[in-house]
């Protein structure tokens, strides 16, 4: 296909990387005010929802405002006897269902295409049609620590594994695209568990594939989220200053003029936020202990009804 040809002139390609997907809304922002507006957007995993909000119409504060003060294992996620993964992701489908003005992908103002993982066929998923939270949902989750999300039959898991930054999933689409990043892989010490270590390959792996995809890109925009973690909801709105600094210093070096002067946001503080944040891996030990005790119960119930079954 040549660039003539290709169906559009702009498209914003939005990485995983969880709560730190909050610097994407400051990026955002800063394109805004430098008059870039994309036709099509892609995301993976927490870069899904971002460019599902987008594209149904949210502005970067909006965003923002959204998920102020939502604790992520409070109000995300639940737990789940650990079966396919520690974690059940409904209520984040609830919330997309219950604050999306769309049911329907293809039917969002701006094209959206979203990346998973197909866990039966080994290969990723690009979905661009269909019912929006379950799609956004199965981007999102991450593998063991939540369950796979079935679509038609068919259980998917966090894009990824395969795409973290999914610029070639619009790449012979548009003339041009731009990338935004938040993957980097920070020094972290041993910690001898199941929940990190797994976690902490998986990242391992999303930072491994996202060369290519990098490669792909005309403009490369990796913003600032060093020393946040994925689950860590309270220090949202300090990463979307942190994405509009770090997009306003490369577009200015790129030579991108502002259109717009800066404006000036103040986010509404939420009673939420003052609580003291939550270890992450204490909150997934305990989750882990409580799902193995749940388990452990059903399996004993059966063993007694088996049992009891004998002796009539």
């Amino acid at each position: 296909m040549t660039m003539s040809a290709k169906k559009y002139k702009l498209g914003i390609a939005f990485s995983g990387g969880g709560a730190k997907a909050g610097a994407h809304c400051g990026a955002l922002q800063a394109l805004h005010e430098y008059g870039i507006r994309p036709d099509v957007v892609s995301g993976t995993s927490a870069g899904a929802l971002v460019a599902t909000l987008y594209s149904a119409g949210f502005s970067p504060r909006q965003m923002i405002e959204l998920f102020q003060g939502l604790n992520f294992f409070k109000d995300i996620v639940t737990p789940s006897v650990p079966k396919g993964g520690l974690f059940d992701s409904r209520p984040l489908v609830e919330i997309i269902r219950k604050n999306l003005p769309y049911s329907r992908l293809e039917a969002l103002p701006i094209p959206t295409y979203l990346v998973a993982s197909d866990l039966e066929h080994g290969v990723p998923k690009v979905f661009s049609k269909g019912d929006i939270a379950p799609r956004v949902v199965a981007s999102c989750s991450i593998p063991v620590i939540f369950r796979p999300m079935s679509i038609n039959g068919v259980h998917y898991v966090d894009g990824g594994a395969f795409q973290n930054l999914p610029v070639s999933a619009i790449r012979d689409k548009c003339e041009t695209v731009i990338a935004l990043s938040l993957n980097h892989l920070e020094e972290d010490k041993y910690k001898d568990n199941l929940i990190s270590v797994a976690y902490r390959s998986f990242l391992m792996m999303m930072v491994s594939n996202v060369a290519s995809d990098t490669a792909q890109a005309d403009l490369f925009i990796e913003l600032d989220t060093y020393g946040c973690t994925a689950y860590d909801m309270s220090r949202i709105e300090e990463l979307f200053f942190r994405g509009y600094d770090s997009a306003v210093k490369v577009l200015e070096e790129k030579g991108y003029k502002r259109v717009l002067p800066r404006e000036e946001i103040v986010f509404p503080k939420k009673k939420h936020l003052a609580e003291e944040v939550e270890n992450y891996e204490i909150v997934l030990k305990n989750k882990v202990k409580s799902g193995v005790s749940a388990l452990k119960a059903i399996k004993s119930a059966k063993g007694k009804r088996v049992r009891n079954a004998d002796n009539l």
